[in-house]
């Protein structure tokens, strides 16, 4: 099945954003994915993130998108078609605003669970706030304390709830950008996909927030269904993908499951658990 047959039967069951509002949040999206990039120094995004993921999942109170009004279409101008990605990734955002929403505590912990390409399972309690001891895999490959930043202490907190994080797909793909040259230096398209693993499976978001965050980047121009892909558990499901600038191959960012629209992971490590827990090493 190729991309619009797959697309076509998805379109079947759930209406659609219309061309108009795509062509206004398209235009305005690439003008503010594609700046001229700038040097700045590698600052570490996360402090000791245990798994060495690049993959899923967060959600917080229930806080619904207000309606945004269709922008009028350009005199003339013949009416844009919605891409395959774009469509399945709305999909995807329908099905993540329907998840429970739950607003983390900030001495509460990210536990994160997930099999990797060889089986093994990898498995992180990282602290909300920042501030709480955490535990999880180091450099080495062994489970040790991952440290908090204590109040008034010579360290920057690395926060896994950000109530900042935007609701609407165009301020999502700023926020993108502020956080990914944040981290690397730079706010170029191949900074800001790579950098989206780690904003789907290191932040606890909110419903509302996942939504806008597929919703942004099946907007952006490059970005691709690829079909048959499976995840490192073996589950085959729906890629999304794109080709680093240089290369040929294309890079899958995110595996989907095709009829539930949830993220499975990527091929070479899998979700097994994303939730809240209370304390290090609880389970969820």
């Amino acid at each position: 099945m190729d991309e619009i047959t797959l697309v076509r039967a998805l379109g079947e069951e759930t209406a659609l954003p219309s061309p108009e509002r795509l062509a206004a949040s398209r235009t305005r999206l690439m003008s503010e994915i594609d700046p001229p990039k700038r040097n700045r120094r590698w600052a570490p995004l996360l402090a000791a993130a245990a798994a060495a993921v690049i993959a899923a999942v967060t959600v917080p109170q229930i806080v619904t998108p207000s309606a945004q009004p269709p922008a009028p279409a350009l005199s003339g101008a013949p009416a844009p078609k919605l891409t395959p990605v774009a469509a399945f990734l709305d999909r995807a955002a329908t099905a993540a605003e329907n998840e429970p929403d739950v607003v983390p505590r900030g001495d509460q912990f990210l536990y994160l669970r997930f099999i990797e390409w060889d089986g093994t399972a990898d498995e992180a309690w990282l602290s909300i706030d920042g501030r709480h001891d955490g535990w999880g895999r180091d450099q080495d490959g062994k489970y040790a304390t991952i440290p908090g930043c204590a109040a008034g202490g010579d360290c920057d907190a690395v926060v896994r709830y950000r109530a900042d994080m935007p609701t609407d797909p165009e301020a999502m793909v700023g926020w993108l950008r502020k956080t990914a040259r944040t981290g690397s230096g730079s706010d170029s398209l191949d900074a800001v996909t790579k950098f989206l693993g780690t904003t789907s499976t290191r932040f606890w978001m909110r419903p509302a927030q996942r939504a806008a965050l597929y919703r942004a980047i099946g907007l952006i121009d490059g970005v691709r269904l690829v079909e048959g892909v499976k995840d490192s558990r073996g589950r085959e499901g729906v890629g999304v993908a794109w080709v680093p600038t240089g290369q040929t191959r294309e890079s899958v960012v995110w595996v989907f499951d095709p009829k539930t629209f949830r993220m499975l992971g990527t091929p070479d490590s899998s979700i097994d658990e994303i939730a809240l827990v209370d304390r290090v090493r609880q389970k969820a």
